[in-house]
């Protein structure tokens, strides 16, 4: 079943569930936590400001049907917004699909359109704001001279996002790097409350956006062009990723798996990396750590049972991988939740 909505409805329900928004942190009251509208998702959105014009949305929830919002009207915002989606499918307004791993910027005047999030996939998303003059300052634009301004270093989307070309709404869709990841990851299990949460958060953000700026000021390398996929091509690469996940504890080889969907290895690794941003056994390598991370949160299993349930034989081998995509142990990953339920 789809829900369909109008922008209106969207709102008003949203606004709502806010009614019930509550204190994310009892020492900071620039940290709060807004439940999803019932009727519509599981889970929560959590604002956190921070100094210097920098805000945190953190998205982390399920919805319990397709949701389809259409009439959509553009509007203008008062910052620059760089969306990290780590997790699930959806379509925004500009009919792009946005798939786990990609991130881009949203400039300051949103567009008409419509837009669709889709059921039955965790949505985590980091989200930074940031007010445009301070993101000038934080590049060096207009503080050097002509011949040293950064400016024109940037992305020409970015660039004329500043300038305020309302033709420009989003820049282009980009891969996360592994990098860029582990900071997200560590915004969203940030151990800190109050003044160090504040620190530990602000710092993480500034590193996330000079990992960015660091990628997309690159010197541009020659590389092979994309493989042109074909509908039906794309069509067996998501049937890949669905064997793939459904033998997430005994997954079978590349050229097996490209045998099972009538590809072969060579197009199902490059199609791949190009639909879902990541190589067949990294996106196998995120389902089993979020799949890890799901069955932690639900306090019903110890750490070396929740390592066999996700397809590791070596407790090491699961101790090493789920630290070095969020940032800490799972045991105390683990002792941390149930410190949240008391």
């Amino acid at each position: 079943m789809t829900i369909i909505l109008s922008s209106a409805n969207w709102s008003e329900l949203w606004e709502e569930s806010w009614q019930h928004t509550q204190s994310a942190d009892l020492s900071d009251n620039s940290d709060e936590i807004m439940p999803c509208p019932t009727q519509l998702a599981q889970g929560y959105k959590r604002n956190i400001g921070l100094r210097n014009g920098i805000h945190l949305t953190l998205h982390n929830y399920i919805f319990n049907e397709d949701v389809i919002t259409v009439d959509r009207q553009s509007y203008q915002e008062d910052c620059l917004e760089w969306v990290f989606n780590l997790s699930s499918t959806f379509k925004f307004c500009n009919n792009s699909y946005v798939t786990p791993g990609k991130h881009y910027v949203a400039g300051l005047f949103m567009p008409a359109g419509e837009s669709l999030d889709i059921a039955g996939e965790r949505r985590l998303e980091v989200d930074i704001h940031l007010e445009p003059e301070f993101f000038k300052a934080l590049v060096g634009i207009g503080t050097a001279s002509v011949e040293e301004n950064r400016f024109d270093l940037l992305p020409l989307d970015l660039q004329r996002m500043l300038n305020g070309d309302e033709s420009v709404p989003f820049s282009l869709l980009q891969n996360t790097t592994p990098t860029m990841q582990l900071a997200l990851e560590q915004i969203l299990n940030c151990p800190y409350q109050g003044l160090t949460k504040q620190l530990y958060l602000e710092s993480k953000s500034l590193e996330i956006l000079a990992l960015y700026l660091d990628l997309v000021t690159a010197a541009p390398q020659k590389s092979k062009l994309p493989v042109k996929l074909q509908l039906d091509d794309i069509d067996r690469i998501h049937q890949a990723k669905d064997i793939l996940l459904q033998n997430a504890q005994h997954p079978p080889s590349l050229l097996e798996l490209a045998r099972k969907v009538g590809m072969n290895d060579c197009t199902l690794k490059r199609g791949f990396r190009q639909v879902f941003g990541t190589t067949v056994f990294g996106y196998l390598h995120d389902y089993r750590m979020h799949q890890a991370r799901q069955l932690l949160e639900a306090q019903t299993m110890s750490v070396q049972e929740v390592a066999r349930a996700v397809g590791y034989v070596s407790s090491t081998s699961f101790h090493t991988a789920f630290r070095k995509k969020f940032g800490t142990n799972p045991g105390t990953y683990l002792a941390a939740s149930r410190r949240k339920v008391v």
